[in-house]
């Protein structure tokens, strides 16, 4: 990795020799004698790293420093001290230096440290990449909402976006709760800080209440647990009554004074962390029949957001799909479409699971067409193996098993295009049977890649 370096040093040995060195090793280098004329240079281009000495006449190295960091945050400074003392390193350090370097200099140890220096950069500029992609992709303005149900409700989460309050998320699984939960963290002032979920699952009570609220341990170090991790940022807790009730008793606590207190410990610490939760029903309800902890009554003056099911926003199915093939053609680097008989009859199926079954059901028939196009007969067979089909329930076994034949041999060859040996021994029979099997129902040969 190459980057652009600037080096501020009156020694004129030290400018030649390191200008040598870097320059051998691939970066655009420009060596100056004063930290004033570095200030002059950086003004007409801007440079990736800065490496001064701290002794310098005049304007000092720590001067230049300050300057950097003030007037361009994105330049990293290294300083270069010959003293034989670590405390100019260390003040370089407590000023913002991203590393420093102990004179006489090593040309490899100096190559070394600049390659590191230049990694991070790289890594944290791909970091803020993908988080704004992240950002972007699950803003509140990406939700499809052509349905009157949805229109509302992303109404309702941009209000949400604008405050701190307590939030419900409520629907039938695969409704698409998570995914506003992420979208309403994205939308709002925490962009920026952490997100997680928290689930029960099948953990124990006292595994989730050290996941959750974290543990003082004998030594009296602080095991972080989800509050703390998620400080300033968003927490979903998922699924809520499913918890158990011990846990959703202590939570319910936690939340109604704003403040939580770890595992075997006596200090409580304050909820910086903004709470959302997802149910099944709305929380009146389901403290009514006990099914959520009388503690979590604070859930009663929640902003509560009913997610309606797929099968009430058919409105916006076209939409959902679109997404989804965008989507999935960006992460496989394919231009993904869908014939329109494929999408009428997506229309005419009822998904019980939801948008969830709905993507999954995409996501399967993707892959079975390698080609790139979804097909009505691909995805009639998917939704056959889903039990989905409105005729799956009548169809005679000899059809089913049919069905299950072919879509086997799809998924087969188009998991080994062009190599039919490998996928008839992936099933289990000869390369002549697999190309009978294929003649019988019409399966073309995938071009190699």
């Amino acid at each position: 990795m190459h980057g652009r370096i600037l080096i501020v040093d009156d020694e004129p040995i030290v400018l030649e020799v390191l200008t040598e060195v870097l320059t051998t090793s691939g970066h655009d280098v420009t060596a100056v004698p004063s930290c004033r004329e570095a200030v002059e240079v950086l003004a007409r281009a801007p440079h990736d790293i800065v490496l001064c000495d701290i002794r310098m006449p005049e304007m000092g190295g720590f001067d230049l420093l300050r300057e950097v960091r003030r007037t361009y945050p994105s330049t990293d400074v290294m300083m270069m001290t010959g003293y034989g003392s670590l405390d100019g390193a260390v003040d370089a350090m407590s000023l913002g230096a991203a590393d420093y370097l102990m004179k006489p200099l090593k040309p490899k140890e100096v190559q070394a440290r600049i390659r590191a220096v230049l990694e991070r950069r790289r890594l944290e500029a791909e970091l803020e990449s993908l988080q704004s992609e992240l950002r972007e992709r699950h803003h509140v303005h990406n939700v499809v909402s052509i349905s009157p149900r949805m229109t509302a409700l992303v109404s309702g989460l941009r209000r949400l976006a604008l405050g701190n309050d307590l939030a419900a998320l409520c629907g039938e699984p695969g409704s698409g709760r998570s995914f506003l939960a992420r979208s309403l963290h994205y939308s709002t002032s925490r962009r920026d800080e952490p997100f997680a979920f928290f689930t029960a699952g099948g953990a124990t009570v006292e595994s989730l209440r050290v996941d959750l609220f974290g543990r003082r341990t004998a030594e009296r170090k602080l095991v972080r647990g989800q509050f703390d991790r998620t400080r300033r940022g968003t927490l979903v807790l998922r699924d809520l009554e499913r918890m158990p009730s011990a846990v959703q008793a202590e939570l319910g606590r936690a939340l109604a004074l704003g403040r939580y207190r770890p595992v075997d410990s006596d200090e409580e610490l304050p909820i910086e962390t903004r709470v959302m939760v997802t149910l099944g029903q709305r929380p009146d309800e389901l403290l009514a029949a006990g099914t959520l902890h009388p503690a979590l009554a604070c859930l009663r003056d929640a902003i509560a957001i009913q997610v309606p099911p797929l099968r009430e926003r058919s409105e916006d199915l076209p939409g959902l799909i679109a997404g989804f093939l965008r989507s999935f053609g960006n992460e496989h680097g394919i231009a993904l479409q869908i014939s329109a008989e494929a999408v009428e009859r997506l229309r005419a199926t009822g998904f019980p699971g939801n948008v969830a079954q709905l993507f999954a059901v995409l996501g399967q028939c993707a892959a079975l067409s390698p080609r790139g196009r979804i097909e009505d007969d691909t995805l009639e067979l998917t939704l056959r193996q889903a039990g989905l089909a409105g005729q799956s329930a009548w169809a005679p076994m000899a059809e089913h098993l049919g069905d299950r034949e072919k879509l086997l041999v799809m998924r087969a060859v188009s998991r080994n295009p062009g190599r039919l040996d490998q996928a008839a021994k992936e099933l289990g029979i000869s390369r002549t049977t697999l190309w009978r099997r294929m003649r019988k129902y019409g399966i073309q040969l995938p071009a190699a890649t």
